[in-house]
């Protein structure tokens, strides 16, 4: 007969980012006074995934969350920190791309020098403030939070099960596993990804639509140093991303319509790397390796709300959006931060944690973000998919004008790094 486990504070279901986050943040927070759940069908044991070429932008704001979390310090020996960012919009064929708009982001970062530069320090966090924006691999991102969630006081992983089914009433949350075993909580946090289950058996429906497109991620050895520099050409396909990573590779994101993005998965490795070639342009020199491609569907996809009955949505649960910007895991971990501090207010307070006047101040602080967020990255997507040369010209004047404004760019450097408007604590700087 399954063991009903003695009652949790929060019941998290989710074993990746998010979720992982959320456990370790809650634990941190609350001195690990709180009883937190994580269930999982599986969690990131490995710190070697070598099949998994994906990687991840994080913004500065997402860098504070890591290292209020001791999380930081690990990852840094094998984070790229990004020195610029360049974009451009031409047709795909076209022999030149000029920059349109770039950003400057870490001049003093010395990750920006040329690996093989004898006189560049390393790193050093402890001494610099920490980078605008980071280029890491998911894999060395999950493993890391993993195990601050699994070292955290009052942390309980449930590993190799998931949540089939939950009431929730005035007095609590009651979730039954696959296994038939139950557990009990005040809160139920839905971090289970972008087509969750327990969004829909909490009655939340979903506004957005499919893309028609597909993302397309692979992972390039360049013949000269990248120094640090990424690059977003917007090709009538779709933005086709150039992120540096440690080691000199490059981390290539790149959206095509659905039928497009079959074809060219399915094409050996010769007719591939030509694919590859064309898009990329000969800024780095010839490419000496190529990992084989990697795809997924794009959808965007908005709850029509974020909390319910002792009940809340973070990360991709919460939002699915365009990687134009490589933001999507941003917004997850500012969702963690705001529902971390939403819920640790309320326990200082002495109030009911799953209480819905509690979490509506959680669901008001990341609606508009969201919100904002997605539309803009939906409008960017669908504005730069126009293929006219009238419309690309019109594009190159808007963004070369704001190339000229250094305050504009400031400030659009600063939101992208998500530093502004009301903040919550962890992801601010930390003091050691």
């Amino acid at each position: 007969m399954p063991v009903t486990p003695t009652p949790s504070d929060i019941l998290i279901a989710g074993g990746s980012f998010a979720g992982l986050a959320l456990a370790a943040s809650l634990a941190r927070e609350s001195g690990g006074d709180l009883r937190i759940r994580v269930v999982a069908p599986s969690f990131p044991v490995s710190a070697i995934e070598p099949d998994d070429i994906r990687a991840s932008a994080l913004s500065r704001a997402s860098l504070n969350l890591l290292d209020h979390l001791g999380v930081w310090s690990t990852l840094a020996p094998n984070a790229q920190s990004v020195a610029s960012i360049e974009l451009t919009d031409s047709a795909l064929r076209d022999a030149l791309r000029p920059t349109r708009l770039s950003f400057n982001l870490h001049d003093r970062d010395p990750r920006s020098a040329s690996p093989d530069d004898a006189h560049a320090d390393p790193f050093d966090e402890a001494a610099a403030e920490l980078p605008r924006m980071v280029i890491i691999e998911n894999h060395r991102l999950a493993h890391a939070l993993y195990a601050a969630a699994r070292d955290s006081k009052g942390v309980t992983l449930v590993d190799q099960r998931s949540i089939e089914s939950f009431v929730a009433d005035t007095n609590g949350i009651r979730a039954t596993l696959d296994n038939g075993s139950s557990i009990s909580a005040r809160l139920l946090a839905a971090a289970d990804g972008g087509p969750s289950r327990l969004r829909d058996i909490a009655g939340i429906r979903t506004v957005g639509h499919p893309y028609e497109q597909s993302g397309i991620i692979t992972v390039v050895e360049p013949e000269l140093p990248h120094r640090g520099h990424a690059t977003q050409h917007f090709l009538p396909s779709g933005p086709f991303a150039l992120l540096p990573m440690t080691q000199n590779r490059v981390c290539i994101t790149w959206s095509e319509s659905s039928a497009e993005a079959r074809r060219i998965l399915a094409l050996g490795p010769d007719a591939f790397r030509e694919e590859v070639v064309q898009r990329f342009g000969g800024r780095l020199g010839a490419l000496k390796s190529i990992r084989a491609p990697r795809a997924w569907p794009l959808v965007l996809a908005l709850p029509r709300n974020l909390v319910a009955t002792r009940f809340a949505l973070v990360g991709d649960a919460a939002h699915r959006v365009h990687p134009i910007a490589g933001q999507g895991i941003n917004l997850g971990f500012r969702d963690v931060a705001a529902l971390t501090e939403t819920i640790i207010d309320a326990a200082q307070l002495g109030l009911d944690i799953g209480d819905a006047f509690v979490l509506e101040r959680y669901e008001r602080w990341r609606r508009f973000d969201n919100l904002a967020s997605a539309t803009g990255f939906d409008m960017i997507n669908s504005a730069f998919s126009i293929d006219s040369t009238i419309l690309r010209s019109a594009r190159g004047a808007v963004m070369s004008m704001v190339d000229r404004l250094p305050t504009l760019k400031s400030w659009l450097a600063d939101e992208a790094a998500g530093t502004t408007g009301d903040v919550p604590r962890l992801l601010r700087p930390a003091f050691h």
